[in-house]
């Protein structure tokens, strides 16, 4: 079965902007027959323009957002956190809702400057429908477009949380202490820096992947290099990273949560011929990705300072005598954590006719109990024990 020539594979192979141009013509048809159960119903059918219209309908807004590049047999781990932010956002366009809050964390984070003006014209039509916007944002360009403006500071933590202005955005600029009105009103003067010359260079010969079809590149090494354009996380959080992993013989995703769907990062090496990877000893990729594996994670385990913790609680005459490991005192083994709540400081509450609560966690007494096995016939009932 197919449609203009296409399969269903090959149709979702295809770039959305180019999808659009196959589905058009049968969308636009002014005069379409009636639909019947054979093979002579086709591309001309009432169904077949009621569906084109949608889908093309669709398409436009993602063209729009300049997404016009991807594919629909993408899978979504491997999109960037731009386009999984626009992707959402056309979601909420077409709904057609009004009278909703919209409540978005940066949504230009990760951004190119090409396609921060789409994402603020879908902002626009969203607030045309008759909706409100709440953003918390900065980028500069964004904040110029906002019709009002909250600013809290003047700085982070404890230096922080104070609401220094409320109003329009021109009246920021009257503001002391305000460091948003000094980003979006002074000019600012060009860094001062000292070009270093490149200890190296890593070449990158036939990178097939994604949107990037047979591209060469060339980085230089031991300097600060800035990758820039659409297709920057693809090239540099996927292709390089898997190469250089594949070259120290590492699992570039080890740290990744097992429960999170993810595209085997190794592929993005495949057909790849790389120079110059005899320069690297280790590797280190800092992304977007949560820092922890569990909801028990934290600073502390994350920088390791917690594990200096469990080896003094270890070396205590008290654990020595008992055999205790600094593993024992770790957030991740049952011994090592409250049994009501896990170490989450909550525990989970579900109903069958409403949605799951959290509620804070009992306080601990301090004793944890555990219980042997059952008996097997023939054996006494075992006993419990309780430790401190």
């Amino acid at each position: 079965m197919t449609f203009a020539g296409y399969d269903v594979a090959s149709l979702a192979r295809l770039p959305l902007s180019q999808l659009r141009d196959v589905l058009e013509p049968t969308a636009e048809l002014d005069e379409a027959t009636a639909a019947m159960e054979s093979f002579d119903s086709g591309e001309r059918t009432e169904v077949a323009v009621t569906i084109a219209c949608d889908l093309v309908a669709r398409l436009d807004v993602l063209v729009e957002l300049g997404l016009g590049y991807l594919s629909l047999h993408r899978s979504a781990p491997t999109l960037s956190a731009g386009e999984t932010q626009r992707l959402r956002l056309a979601t909420q366009l077409r709904s057609g809702l009004f009278g909703v809050v919209y409540v978005l964390d940066e949504p230009s984070a990760g951004l190119h400057p090409a396609d921060a003006e789409p994402l603020i014209d879908l902002l626009a039509q969203l607030k045309s429908a008759g909706n409100s916007l709440f953003v918390v944002e900065h980028d500069m360009d964004v904040v110029r477009r906002e019709d009002w403006l909250v600013e809290v500071g003047p700085g982070a933590g404890e230096a922080g949380g104070r609401v220094l202005y409320s109003g329009p955005v021109d009246g920021l600029a009257a503001t002391r202490g305000s460091p948003t009105a000094s980003a979006l009103f002074a000019e600012r003067s060009r860094l001062r820096d000292e070009v270093r010359e490149p200890c190296g260079w890593l070449h990158l010969h036939h990178v097939t992947r994604h949107n990037l079809d047979d591209v060469e590149a060339d980085f230089p090494l031991g300097v600060f290099t800035a990758v820039t354009g659409v297709s920057k996380s693809t090239l540099v959080t996927q292709v390089l990273a898997a190469v250089v992993a594949g070259h120290l013989g590492t699992d570039d995703t080890a740290d990744d949560d097992p429960d999170v769907e993810i595209e085997n990062a190794a592929d993005a090496a495949t057909g790849v011929v790389a120079h110059g990877l005899e320069s690297f000893d280790r590797l280190v990729r800092v992304d977007h990705r949560p820092i922890g594996r569990t909801p028990r994670s934290n600073l502390a385990t994350y920088t390791g300072m917690f594990d200096h913790v469990r080896k003094l609680f270890a070396s205590t005459p008290a654990a020595r005598r008992r055999g205790y490991t600094a593993s024992r005192f770790s957030f991740n083994v049952a011994e090592g954590r409250c049994a009501r709540a896990g170490a989450r400081g909550s525990s989970r509450s579900s109903c069958s006719s409403c949605p799951a609560r959290m509620r804070p966690a009992r306080p601990a007494t301090g004793r944890a109990t555990t219980t042997a096995r059952s008996p097997s016939p023939g054996e006494s009932s075992p006993s419990r024990r309780s430790s401190r």
